[in-house]
């Protein structure tokens, strides 16, 4: 009777115990939040001679586009969320000119914040 009461206790107390560990890991993911990153610069003119349009970036499992180059200036601005906290991701540019032609600049490094503040990157952007 005595080994009976005992599994029965064991049985109903690994659960309750299972949960709470459960509840804790959730919480502590919840609050590990990561600062978003918006990566700006200017932009230079295709090989053509055409004014850039647009500009995205496949940055890890994001990729951003800035469409308000179009008859403004050159400079572009993205802000990705998903680069991780004190870690990085490599920012693959392409730009689209007004004449429908493309480049790509070379690839650059976008640094996450080291405690979750917002980051300001500044990149140039220019055909390889």
């Amino acid at each position: 009777m005595r080994n009976r009461l005992a599994i029965l206790t064991v049985a109903t107390l690994l659960p309750l115990t299972g949960g709470v560990s459960i509840a804790a890991a959730s919480q502590t993911a919840a609050h590990a939040t990561i600062g978003p990153v918006t990566v700006s610069g200017t932009v230079d003119d295709c090989d053509s001679g055409a004014s850039p349009d647009s500009v995205k970036i496949k940055a890890g499992p994001e990729t951003k586009v800035d469409n308000s180059l179009a008859g403004n200036s050159n400079s572009y601005s993205v802000t990705f969320k998903k680069v991780p906290t004190g870690g990085s991701v490599t920012g693959k540019p392409t730009v689209t000119c007004d004449d429908e032609t493309k480049y790509k600049s070379d690839p650059f490094t976008i640094k996450g914040s080291t405690n979750s503040s917002p980051v300001k990157q500044k990149e140039n952007l220019e055909p390889q």
